[in-house]
This record gives C-alpha cells, structure tokens and sequence, in this order.
C-alpha cells in the first residue's frame, strides 16, 4: 500500500480538455477572426484614403500621369497595411470580447470553471502568427513595395532621369583588402564609376596609386580605362600608362553606393550589410541599427497588445453597459501611448541617446509587463 501511495497520479485528460472545451475555443477563433478582418479592411481603407489626402496636392503639382499618381499610392498600401496589423490585432480582441459580454457569454465561461488563461490563449496564439507572418511581409512585400514607390515618384513624378539613391558623388570607400577607392560620380544606373583614385598601402605607406577615366565591375574585380600607375620602391616612383586595365577589388557597385538607398526599401539582410560598410568607412549608422532591431521589435506589438487587450478586458468589463466602452477608450489610449514610446525610441536610438536594442524593446518589454499583471488580476479564480 506504501508503494501505491507514493505513484504519482496519471493526469485525467478529460480534466485538462474542459479547461480549453473545443466548441468555445471555436467560437472565440471565429469571433476574434471575424472582427479582426473587419478592422484591418477598416483601417486599411481609413489610412489609405487618408494618406492620398494628405500627399495628393503635393503629387499632382508636378503634373504627373493618374497611371503614376495611383500606382505610386497603390504600392504604398503594402506598408500601411504592416501599420496596421497591431491595432487591428487590438480592435479585434475588443470587439470579440466586448460582444461576449454583452452576450453573457464570458459570464457563461466563468461559471463553468474556464480560466482567464484558457480564454486568452486563442487570441494571444492568433495575435503570434499574426507577429511571424508580419515579419515575413515585411521582409518580402514592403520594401519590394517602397523600392518601387520611390522609383515611380522619382522617375514619374519628380521627373529624375536617374534616382538620387543610385548616383553618389566623391565617393570614398575602404575595401576588404585595405584598398581606398575614391571617385567623384558611381552610377548604379550604367554600373560606372568615373574620375577614379585606387591607393594601395603596405601599412600606412602608399605603394601603388592607380587613376582611371572610367571603372566598371568585371568579375570579382573593375575594368580600368585611360589609367595612370604610379608605383614607389625604394622610395623612388614609376609610372605606366594603359588604355585598359583590370584591377582587383571585390567591392561591387551596391557596396560602393552605401549611402543614399532609402532604409525603408532594404531588407534585414541589406541593413545588415549596410551597416558593416558604414562601420568599415567610420560612418555613422545608428539610424540602420535602429530599423533593423525594429524590423524584429514592430511586428511582436501584435501579441503585445493581445495580450494587453485582453488584460483590460478582464478588468474593467465588469459592467456589460459600461464596461465595454470603458475599455474601449483604455485601450486607444493605450495604444497610443505605445506608438509614441516607440517614435521616442526611434529617435533617441538614432541620436545614440540610448542603443538600438534599448530603443526598440522597450516598448514591448514595459507593455508585455503591463500585460502580464492585468491578465494575472482579471478574473482570478
């Protein structure tokens, strides 16, 4: 008998499946989906049309075609869109909640034993995906979307032969071999860079010294044309003169243009690379780090304010009249509040005021607290 005692008990799933029963995890999934869809289309439709209004007269004074002028807005939608998400992810869980009270329902979920947990564990798995997925829209359709929006306005409608982000002028670059290439126009739109300067060094001392008309990348390395070389041995100098010449430089143009693309039209792995060219030629890239490290910290504000939504609702839907309303405005007020705290973020971790990690974190990390503790007070049993 001693021994029997001592055996831990099986768990009863029949116990554990009432604390999550599959008709009303249905329900919610359905309900959350539901209001969801119609906020986001909502939104979407509302930010649109307010973007359009805002920018409109601004686009039209340089007379472009209405083909530009609504391909240019169109491929702008893809980023509202990514804006969107959180607060659609917020309204949704509102609505959803909002609705079953006024039904009884939640009242009808409480009575029957169903915890605070097991209720927001459908909104908060939903809202997760919805981060992942968030993430991969952003990495894939957005700045595919602002690369071509920028073209458009650039080539359409500000009328640019060539976009500003593709032509640097005095451009001077340290390469992986300790190479310092300089040159006074890289065209990324015919791939040249003109007025070129090659220095090679051993240590500090210059050795070699190459001058060219006209650069353009070969292979793993630039074609030269009209070249000068000066060389230094012994402390005297040499110089030959080619028509052509081929130089080995593994830069290609995109790491020669570093400076200029606009950041919302890169990729993580482009921002990446970004800042370990401004890192190598000892420029400033905190503005790259910042969006980087937001690329990652943006989408989770769609579980962040799930998981907040949800909090509020538990505590302040006591009242089926009131209550609803009450969390309601809560939770805008809530939400903007979030918004400035990451723009202040963004802007302090620019400034180097704070790092970018600190910048773009903090605003989940104090509202997933936040979060936590009201789920953890509402409907305690």
């Amino acid at each position: 008998m001693g021994k029997v005692g001592k055996m831990n008990p099986r768990p009863d799933n029949r116990v554990l499946w009432r604390k999550w029963p599959k008709i009303i995890m249905r329900r919610l999934v359905v309900e959350f989906l539901k209001n969801y869809g119609l906020a986001f289309g909502g939104l979407i439709l509302v930010v649109t049309l307010g973007t359009v209004f805002e920018e409109l007269n601004r686009v039209l004074k340089y007379q472009p075609s209405t083909w530009a002028a609504a391909v240019y807005f169109l491929f702008k939608v893809p980023l509202l869109a990514s804006m969107c998400m959180p607060l659609a992810v917020l309204l949704g869980v509102l609505f959803t909640l909002a609705g079953m009270l006024k039904s009884n329902e939640l009242v009808a979920m409480r009575a029957g034993g169903i915890s605070q947990y097991a209720i927001a564990a459908p909104f908060l798995g939903i809202a997760f995906i919805i981060s992942l997925l968030t993430i991969v829209w952003g990495e894939i359709v957005v700045p595919y979307s602002n690369a071509q929006r920028v073209a458009i306005k650039r080539t359409y409608i500000l009328k640019q032969i060539v976009p500003s982000w593709k032509l640097a002028r005095k451009v001077g670059v340290w390469t992986s071999r300790g190479q310092l290439v300089y040159a006074e126009t890289a065209n990324a739109g015919d791939g040249l860079l003109r007025d070129v300067i090659i220095l090679d060094f051993n240590g500090i001392i210059p050795m070699v010294r190459v001058d060219a008309s006209v650069a353009r990348p070969v292979r793993g390395a630039w074609e030269l044309e009209n070249t000068q070389v000066y060389r230094w041995k012994d402390g005297q100098p040499s110089l030959k003169r080619k028509k052509k010449a081929v130089y080995p430089i593994s830069e290609g143009m995109e790491d020669i243009i570093f400076e200029g693309k606009p950041v919302e039209t890169q990729t993580m792995t482009d921002l990446k690379r970004s800042i370990e060219q401004l890192k190598r030629t000892g420029q400033d890239y905190g503005a790259e780090q910042v969006f980087y490290h937001l690329k990652w910290a943006y989408p989770f504000a769609s579980f962040i304010v799930a998981l907040l939504a949800v909090g509020i609702s538990f505590t302040m839907q006591t009242n089926p009249r009131e209550g609803p309303a009450r969390a309601f405005g809560v939770a805008i007020v809530t939400a903007g509040v979030y918004i400035i705290l990451q723009q202040l973020g963004q802007t302090f971790g620019i400034g180097g005021v704070v790092g970018p990690v600190v910048a773009t974190w903090t605003p989940n990390a104090v509202f997933l607290i936040a979060g936590l503790i009201l789920l953890w007070k509402g409907w305690k049993y």
